[in-house]
């Protein structure tokens, strides 16, 4: 059976926890986890979607804070994300929810 693509599957994991939001590194450790992958490339490659998926309005940032786990990297910032009621019309426009 083949999965679902990333970015695809990224939607479903905010959006299974729309009430309380997620952060992005619990979306990395889900999608490292679920795809058998590990690395820094594929912690940057899930940063970039999510900003992609942020820029165009299908996500949106509920909490910040800075990364003092060092999982992105010092000082970075760390994000919480829930789906914008634009994104949930996506999902469901494209069968995702």
């Amino acid at each position: 059976m083949n999965k679902l693509h990333m970015k695809g599957r990224i939607l479903q994991l905010i959006n299974d926890q729309q009430d309380v939001g997620i952060w992005d590194w619990q979306i990395t450790d889900a999608l490292m986890s679920e795809y058998g992958i590990s690395g820094a490339y594929w912690r940057g490659n899930t940063r970039v979607t999510l900003t992609d998926l942020f820029s165009s309005g299908i996500i949106e940032s509920v909490e910040e804070k800075l990364d003092d786990q060092t999982y992105f990297g010092p000082g970075r910032v760390l994000f919480k994300f829930r789906v914008s009621d634009f994104g949930r019309q996506r999902m469901r426009d494209t069968a995702l929810a």
